[in-house]
């Protein structure tokens, strides 16, 4: 873990150690780089590294544009991504109707529902607290569309396909019609310049897989 200009980088093992990830899902984040604008690599005798402040900022980010396009219950992604909430908050994060069904998951787990990172000790019992990124990653990487636990908020909340009425979806569209050839990570640099309101990479990626699958609002 070298320190280089006042960085600490970051070998793929460190990643592994740091942030609980595998070694595939690392190596499937740098195959897809183009895709997901994975911060490039430093080799230093001979190994990548990356800054660890930049990757966990661009993976925390990813997180939050996955768990977006993966949810229908109008989930709530904004906050720091270390900061740290009890279970009325993670269900809002996850767009629960309440807490009822994060205090279900605590007994009973459904698949890659994280363990909690701490514990809040009251007088008569122990309260469960999550950092946001792993809710986030929790509605990335979890199967199937939408969630029992959950239901919609507002009217109109449900969409069919991820961004459905984003002016971002119809900008996306836009670029790919006027330059049909062009990559995601060609097109992300002309998006990023349209919007008054800065967007990161990843989340432009989505938009744009988004709109290949659905060129037409429907």
């Amino acid at each position: 873990m070298p320190a280089k200009t006042g960085r600490t980088l970051y070998s793929r093992a460190d990643l592994r150690k740091v942030h609980g990830i595998s070694e595939s899902t690392l190596q499937n984040l740098w195959t897809d780089r183009e895709n997901n604008g994975h911060p490039p690599a430093e080799i230093i005798d001979g190994v990548m590294h990356w800054d660890g402040d930049v990757w966990a900022t661009w993976h925390h980010e990813l997180q939050r544009s996955r768990a977006a396009a993966n949810t229908t219950n109008a989930p709530k992604l904004d906050g720091d991504p270390e900061e740290m909430v009890g279970p009325a908050e993670a269900a809002k994060i996850c767009g629960f109707a309440d807490s009822t069904t994060v205090s279900h998951y605590v007994k009973t787990p459904p698949e890659g529902w994280p363990d909690p990172d701490g514990w809040d000790e009251l007088p008569t019992r122990r309260r469960p607290k999550w950092k946001r990124w792993r809710l986030w990653q929790y509605l990335a990487d979890r199967k199937g569309r939408g969630h029992a636990g959950g239901r919609p908020t507002g009217t109109g909340s449900r969409v069919a396909y991820p961004y459905q009425g984003d002016e971002r979806l119809t900008l996306a569209r836009q670029a790919i019609a006027a330059n049909p050839k062009a990559t995601n990570a060609e097109l992300i640099p002309q998006l990023q310049e349209l919007t008054e309101k800065p967007y990161s990479r990843p989340t432009w990626n989505n938009i744009l897989n988004s709109a290949r699958k659905n060129p037409e609002e429907g």
